[in-house]
């Protein structure tokens, strides 16, 4: 049953062409970087082994971030709109599980989005410096498999969220704001919000703003997701029971 309502959630998606959309957005910022990088305007630092890095650093500053969010909206705040989780489900599914097809299906989306920057990065920076952008290739898949945690906290941060908003307009909204000042308080108060807040990795773990990657970094990091994780799972299956009753 459920991988009958992934391949609604996915057909969903699929006709309104929103992953088309983002290859296309992520595939001319990955080339507008490529250009920046190969002028004489004080981004050479990135180009070849750091290029990689540079495009996951713009991937999760705004842009994939908030597709991430607007992808939950849709699926999530729209059918909560139109009242489809109020309203009882035909051929047996429960509201429950069509939740968990739904958050699936974010998880899903958000892999393969984060594995195109990826690969799309990699290609692009061989293709213009050739085998030197392999030179850090230890460094930028380490940060790119550190990432995966707070991109998978995120995924249940805003499924949690979009739970309780009211329309898609809302959680975009409501997304916006937090993600600003969120990267406003990782830029000038790391020290104070590391052992707290989920989304200081995204930029830690990538070494945004010249943050730099340690051990202590990785393992705070990665125990902060974990547990972030297991609470926002918890209060997504308290808002599900409370939808349900």
């Amino acid at each position: 049953m459920i991988l009958r309502l992934l391949n609604i959630q996915f057909a969903r998606l699929k006709r309104q062409k929103i992953l088309h959309l983002f290859f296309v957005v992520m595939t001319a910022m990955i080339l507008f970087n490529a250009l920046q990088c190969s002028k004489d305007n004080g981004m050479e630092y990135y180009a070849g082994a750091n290029f990689p890095t540079m495009c996951m650093q713009s991937y999760i500053d705004i842009v994939g971030t908030l597709f991430l969010s607007f992808i939950s909206a849709v699926l999530i705040c729209g059918e909560m709109a139109s009242g489809m989780f109020r309203q009882p489900l035909l051929n047996g599914v429960s509201k429950k599980q069509l939740l968990i097809a739904k958050t699936i299906s974010i998880f899903t989306v958000a892999l393969i989005c984060f594995l195109f920057v990826a690969l799309a990065s990699i290609a692009t920076g061989y293709f213009l410096w050739g085998g030197s952008v392999l030179e850090q290739a230890q460094t930028y898949l380490l940060q790119m498999l550190l990432l995966i945690f707070p991109q998978t906290t995120m995924v249940l941060f805003f499924t949690l969220l979009s739970l309780y908003m009211a329309n898609i307009s809302s959680m975009m909204c409501a997304s916006l704001i937090i993600l600003l000042v969120n990267n406003l308080f990782s830029q000038f108060f790391g020290s104070y919000i590391l052992f707290i807040d989920f989304m200081y990795y995204l930029y830690a773990f990538c070494g945004y703003n010249g943050i730099e990657l340690t051990g202590k970094t990785i393992a705070i990091g990665i125990a902060v997701n974990i547990i972030t994780g297991m609470i926002l799972v918890s209060g997504i299956r308290r808002r599900a029971n409370n939808m349900i009753m």
